[in-house]
């Protein structure tokens, strides 16, 4: 026996389930009174014990049992050898018993006593605890359903979870410019570096045929 290995669900359960004992020697039920010919029968107020004595209260009794166990074999570290989950069959034992009790409660004697709310707490109380340990082992009770009755929910959904497609980046057209600039600026330049040695040539041409079409100035001779 480990104490430690007891967990939240399993250490509620067992002390929820031993509660349960206590609580059946309480009074459950007020007496009542019975008419038997010319006498009137006062009945004095009954235990748990003295009032879950048919299968309704065997189940109840069943419940708190089956939280000791619970607690019992999470200490032991065993389990039983059958395919359920450990604390199913507490827990649903559990809510039988605390449905037993609120029938006993409406159905039966109209005085109730302590010892009736005491036992639907720990009733309660077991319920809850093997829930808690079946949570703790992995079981889920609600589960998320795929699709639904309509189908615009799903598509608006799917709509709203699909990525943004991103727009295909256009082709840049300002290098074009700067090459055909480029260019253009290369052939005026070759144009102008063409051109420019032949009116240089000309001028110089011209300059030549100048100087040779200027006839020499003759000194006039000297008169005798």
């Amino acid at each position: 026996m480990d104490s430690s290995r007891l967990r939240t669900g399993e250490i509620i359960a067992g002390i929820a389930g031993a509660a349960l004992f206590v609580f059946l020697f309480f009074d459950w039920f007020g007496g009542g009174t019975t008419t038997s010919g010319n006498f009137t029968v006062i009945t004095s107020s009954r235990s748990g014990w003295d009032s879950l004595t048919d299968l309704p209260g065997f189940l109840i009794i069943m419940s708190g049992v089956a939280g000791i166990a619970l607690a019992y074999l999470a200490a032991s570290g065993q389990r039983v050898n059958i395919p359920v989950r450990r604390g199913a069959i507490t827990a649903t034992l559990g809510a039988l018993a605390v449905m037993l009790i609120l029938w006993r409660m409406f159905a039966g004697s109209p005085t109730l006593k302590i010892g009736v709310f005491l036992g639907l707490a720990a009733a309660i109380a077991i319920t809850a605890g093997a829930l808690i340990a079946l949570m703790e082992d992995g079981f889920e009770p609600l589960v998320a359903v795929a699709g639904g009755r309509t189908r615009a929910a799903p598509a608006a959904g799917a709509a709203a979870s699909a990525p943004v497609a991103t727009p295909t980046p256009r082709p840049a057209r300002a290098p074009a410019k700067n090459a055909s600039r480029s260019s253009s600026s290369a052939t005026t330049k070759r144009w102008t570096a063409k051109k420019n040695p032949a009116t240089r040539s000309g001028s110089n041409a011209k300059s030549t045929s100048s100087t040779k079409k200027k006839p020499a100035k003759k000194k006039p001779a000297n008169k005798k």
